[in-house]
C-alpha cells in the first residue's frame, strides 16, 4: 500500500510542477494543464485503490 501512496504523492508533485509550468509558459499553458489534470486523476484513482485493497483492522484476511 506504501507503493500506491507514494505514487499518488508523486502524481501530485508532477501536478504542482505542471501548473507552475503553465504559469511561466503561458504559450504552453493549455497542455500543461491537461496533463496536471490527468495527474491529479491518476494520483486520486491510486488513493482510492489504497482505500479500497487497504487491510482492515480486526479482518483476519485483511479485507
Amino acid at each position: 500500500m506504501r507503493s500506491m501512496l507514494s505514487s499518488a504523492w508523486a502524481h501530485d508533485r508532477a501536478a504542482e510542477l505542471l501548473e507552475d509550468m503553465a504559469a511561466v509558459h503561458p504559450e504552453e499553458a493549455e497542455a500543461h494543464l491537461q496533463s496536471a489534470e490527468r495527474q491529479r486523476r491518476w494520483a486520486e484513482n491510486d488513493r482510492d485503490l489504497v482505500e479500497r485493497y487497504a487491510p482492515r483492522a480486526g479482518d483476519p484476511d485483511g479485507l
